[in-house]
Protein backbone atom coordinates (compact mmCIF):
# COMPACT_ATOMS: atom_id res chain seq x y z
CA UNK A 1 0.00 0.00 0.00
CA UNK A 2 3.16 2.37 0.73
CA UNK A 3 4.36 1.79 -2.40
CA UNK A 4 1.52 2.31 -4.72
CA UNK A 5 0.39 5.54 -2.35
CA UNK A 6 3.29 7.06 -3.36
CA UNK A 7 2.34 7.42 -6.78
CA UNK A 8 -0.65 9.47 -6.37
CA UNK A 9 0.75 12.47 -5.31
CA UNK A 10 2.55 12.60 -8.38
CA UNK A 11 -0.41 12.30 -10.14
CA UNK A 12 -2.25 15.02 -8.42
CA UNK A 13 0.35 17.39 -9.24
CA UNK A 14 0.50 16.45 -13.26
CA UNK A 15 -3.59 16.70 -13.54
CA UNK A 16 -3.46 20.02 -11.66
CA UNK A 17 -0.86 21.28 -13.90
CA UNK A 18 -2.52 19.98 -17.45
CA UNK A 19 -5.98 21.63 -15.77
CA UNK A 20 -4.54 25.31 -14.75
CA UNK A 21 -3.15 25.20 -18.46
CA UNK A 22 -6.47 24.26 -19.76
CA UNK A 23 -7.86 26.85 -17.52
CA UNK A 24 -5.11 29.70 -18.53
CA UNK A 25 -5.83 28.63 -22.65
CA UNK A 26 -9.50 28.78 -22.68
CA UNK A 27 -10.78 31.27 -24.38
CA UNK A 28 -13.40 34.14 -22.79
CA UNK A 29 -15.91 35.90 -24.27
CA UNK A 30 -15.79 40.05 -24.39
CA UNK A 31 -18.30 41.40 -22.68
CA UNK A 32 -19.33 43.82 -24.78
CA UNK A 33 -19.54 40.82 -27.58
CA UNK A 34 -21.84 38.95 -25.86
CA UNK A 35 -24.04 42.31 -24.94
CA UNK A 36 -23.94 43.37 -28.99
CA UNK A 37 -25.22 39.55 -29.68
CA UNK A 38 -27.94 39.58 -27.04
CA UNK A 39 -29.70 43.01 -28.70
CA UNK A 40 -30.48 40.94 -31.66
CA UNK A 41 -33.29 39.75 -32.88
CA UNK A 42 -31.41 36.11 -33.81
CA UNK A 43 -29.00 35.70 -30.92
CA UNK A 44 -31.33 37.18 -28.24
CA UNK A 45 -33.57 34.49 -27.44
CA UNK A 46 -29.97 32.21 -26.61
CA UNK A 47 -28.85 31.44 -23.65
CA UNK A 48 -25.72 33.05 -21.79
CA UNK A 49 -23.81 30.00 -22.70
CA UNK A 50 -24.89 29.35 -26.38
CA UNK A 51 -24.33 33.69 -26.47
CA UNK A 52 -20.50 33.29 -25.07
CA UNK A 53 -19.87 30.39 -27.29
CA UNK A 54 -20.99 32.58 -30.34
CA UNK A 55 -19.13 35.70 -28.86
CA UNK A 56 -15.74 33.28 -28.30
CA UNK A 57 -15.65 32.79 -32.64
CA UNK A 58 -16.68 36.26 -33.37
CA UNK A 59 -14.05 37.94 -35.53
CA UNK A 60 -13.32 41.49 -35.07
CA UNK A 61 -13.77 43.70 -38.86
CA UNK A 62 -12.82 47.38 -39.58
CA UNK A 63 -14.19 48.98 -42.72
CA UNK A 64 -13.04 52.31 -43.81
CA UNK A 65 -16.06 54.96 -44.79
CA UNK A 66 -17.11 54.04 -48.58
CA UNK A 67 -16.09 50.83 -48.63
CA UNK A 68 -18.15 47.43 -49.54
CA UNK A 69 -18.58 44.82 -47.47
CA UNK A 70 -20.35 42.66 -48.68
CA UNK A 71 -21.47 42.86 -53.07
CA UNK A 72 -24.64 41.44 -54.48
CA UNK A 73 -23.64 38.29 -56.21
CA UNK A 74 -21.12 37.41 -54.13
CA UNK A 75 -20.47 34.26 -52.82
CA UNK A 76 -21.52 34.23 -48.47
CA UNK A 77 -18.89 33.35 -45.93
CA UNK A 78 -19.77 35.73 -43.34
CA UNK A 79 -22.30 37.03 -40.69
CA UNK A 80 -22.03 39.93 -39.67
CA UNK A 81 -23.27 42.22 -36.86
CA UNK A 82 -22.71 45.87 -36.23
CA UNK A 83 -20.31 47.00 -33.17
CA UNK A 84 -20.07 50.77 -34.88
CA UNK A 85 -20.67 52.91 -37.33
CA UNK A 86 -23.51 52.63 -40.21
CA UNK A 87 -24.32 51.03 -43.55
CA UNK A 88 -26.12 50.91 -46.25
CA UNK A 89 -27.53 47.90 -47.95
CA UNK A 90 -28.29 48.30 -51.71
CA UNK A 91 -29.67 46.16 -54.42
CA UNK A 92 -29.09 46.79 -58.12
CA UNK A 93 -27.50 50.75 -56.93
CA UNK A 94 -30.97 51.17 -54.97
CA UNK A 95 -30.22 51.88 -51.50
CA UNK A 96 -33.09 49.36 -49.51
CA UNK A 97 -31.94 50.41 -45.61
CA UNK A 98 -29.35 52.18 -43.58
CA UNK A 99 -28.24 49.64 -40.75
CA UNK A 100 -26.40 50.60 -37.55
CA UNK A 101 -25.10 49.63 -34.53
CA UNK A 102 -26.45 46.06 -33.31
CA UNK A 103 -27.62 45.44 -36.90
CA UNK A 104 -26.85 42.16 -38.63
CA UNK A 105 -26.77 41.48 -42.24
CA UNK A 106 -25.09 38.18 -44.31
CA UNK A 107 -27.88 35.73 -42.75
CA UNK A 108 -29.80 35.06 -46.09
CA UNK A 109 -26.65 33.99 -48.15
CA UNK A 110 -25.59 31.55 -45.39
CA UNK A 111 -28.34 30.03 -45.29
CA UNK A 112 -30.09 29.51 -48.48
CA UNK A 113 -26.90 29.03 -49.74
CA UNK A 114 -27.48 31.49 -52.53
CA UNK A 115 -25.01 34.59 -53.67
CA UNK A 116 -25.34 37.75 -51.89
CA UNK A 117 -28.54 39.05 -52.08
CA UNK A 118 -27.49 43.06 -51.32
CA UNK A 119 -24.42 45.12 -51.83
CA UNK A 120 -23.57 46.54 -48.08
CA UNK A 121 -21.08 49.65 -47.90
CA UNK A 122 -19.48 51.41 -44.83
CA UNK A 123 -21.20 54.89 -44.63
CA UNK A 124 -18.15 55.85 -41.96
CA UNK A 125 -15.95 53.92 -40.79
CA UNK A 126 -17.40 50.95 -39.43
CA UNK A 127 -16.77 48.09 -36.95
CA UNK A 128 -18.01 44.91 -37.50
CA UNK A 129 -18.26 41.06 -35.56
CA UNK A 130 -18.10 38.84 -38.49
CA UNK A 131 -18.86 34.93 -37.88
CA UNK A 132 -18.09 32.62 -40.47
CA UNK A 133 -20.48 30.23 -41.57
CA UNK A 134 -19.72 27.16 -40.15
CA UNK A 135 -20.59 28.62 -36.66
CA UNK A 136 -23.25 30.89 -37.51
CA UNK A 137 -25.36 27.82 -38.85
CA UNK A 138 -24.01 25.96 -35.30
CA UNK A 139 -25.44 28.87 -33.51
CA UNK A 140 -28.79 29.31 -35.05
CA UNK A 141 -29.94 25.37 -35.35
CA UNK A 142 -28.64 24.56 -32.10
CA UNK A 143 -31.58 26.24 -30.97
CA UNK A 144 -35.20 26.33 -31.73
CA UNK A 145 -35.57 29.61 -29.89
CA UNK A 146 -33.00 31.24 -32.18
CA UNK A 147 -34.34 29.38 -35.58
CA UNK A 148 -37.52 31.12 -34.98
CA UNK A 149 -36.33 34.25 -34.22
CA UNK A 150 -33.89 33.84 -37.12
CA UNK A 151 -36.74 32.77 -39.74
CA UNK A 152 -39.00 35.38 -38.77
CA UNK A 153 -36.21 38.18 -39.58
CA UNK A 154 -35.61 36.56 -42.72
CA UNK A 155 -38.75 36.82 -43.62
CA UNK A 156 -39.68 40.14 -42.74
CA UNK A 157 -36.48 41.26 -44.34
CA UNK A 158 -37.20 39.67 -47.68
CA UNK A 159 -41.27 40.46 -47.61
CA UNK A 160 -39.88 44.65 -47.36
CA UNK A 161 -36.92 44.08 -50.14
CA UNK A 162 -39.25 42.72 -52.26
CA UNK A 163 -41.66 45.32 -51.76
Amino acid sequence: FLLAGQWWPIVALVVLVRIRSVDRDAAVADPADVALLRGTTIFGPLGLASLERVARNLIPVDVDAGAAVIREGDPGDRFYVIAGGSVDVSRGGAILANLGVGDFFGEIALLRDVPRTATVTAISATTLRALDREHFLAAVTGSPAGAIALAEEMDRRITEHDD
